[in-house]
């Protein structure tokens, strides 16, 4: 991860960085200890936290084209295909604890496979089945089709068009600020100063095919991400959030796109 991902390294801070490290020598040993001691409290408190896959984050913003079937077929959304990396560093994250140092970072290919995050301990992810069911979801709300559901796989031949997708990135970025203080950075965290970052990346190819010629319909490729900055007093917690909101957006742009595909080779019916 590079200065400019994580918006950390900057003069400005190394300058303030140097005049805070600075007043705590200054202070007596147990005003020093205290501090250090609820510094690490403050730094610890969300970590056994686990964050889960929720869809649809917002079900209003899901798309709605039709309050009856457009097209009267039955469509089944088979398990995603894994097609991501599986590099995730995050050794760096200690580098926060190094005076001057303004943070730490990491970055994961599989964050469903992590267990440190900036305010979370652990995100409960099987991306080729949640993502999906998000997009069975998503296709049964929209009003499309006179059914929409996912399968592993029985079910696909009561189906007139199958819908897969691939998986090609779900990169999470995060960065936690010490502000070059160290063990002290978090007491920062309690005055409002922003306690990290996280970014979540989210790539998706779609195809759907008619059921029993294979042939394919339509081919429909996804890329978004999301960056939030996380305090003590807001956005704690949403560190993997984004995820689910970038599938609402994948979807809704697969659904519409779907739509104009399939009135040209299907028409609509009345």
């Amino acid at each position: 991860m590079t200065a400019n991902d994580t918006d950390c390294f900057n003069k400005k801070l190394l300058t303030r960085s140097n005049s805070w490290i600075t007043l705590l020598f200054k202070m007596k040993k147990p005003m020093r200890n205290y501090l250090m001691v609820l510094a690490i409290v403050v730094a610890c408190s969300g970590c056994g936290t686990t964050a889960k896959f929720v869809y649809p984050a917002n079900p209003a913003k899901l798309a709605r084209l039709a309050e009856k079937p457009r097209y009267e077929k039955e469509i089944a959304v088979l398990p995603f295909e894994e097609l991501r990396g599986d590099k995730n560093a995050s050794g760096t994250y200690w580098l926060y604890l190094i005076p001057l140092m303004p943070c730490g970072w990491a970055e994961y290919q599989r964050p469903d496979a992590a267990r440190m995050f900036v305010s979370i301990g652990e995100f409960q992810f099987d991306p080729h089945e949640d993502l999906a069911k998000a997009a069975a979801t998503s296709l049964r709300n929209s009003g499309l089709f006179k059914d929409a559901y996912f399968t592993f796989g029985g079910e696909k031949g009561n189906a007139d068009l199958l819908f897969t997708g691939q998986i090609q990135s779900t990169t999470y970025k995060g960065a936690i600020y010490s502000y070059g203080l160290s063990v002290y950075g978090p007491l920062l965290w309690l005055i409002g100063l922003p306690a990290g970052s996280s970014e979540n990346d989210l790539i998706l190819r779609f195809e759907l095919k008619d059921a029993k010629t294979k042939e394919k319909l339509w081919e429909h490729t996804y890329s978004g991400q999301k960056k939030i900055i996380e305090g003590l007093y807001y956005n704690l917690g949403y560190d993997v959030r984004g995820y689910a909101e970038l599938m609402e957006d994948a979807m809704n742009e697969a659904v519409l796109d779907l739509d104009k595909s399939l009135q040209s080779r299907f028409g609509t019916t009345k």
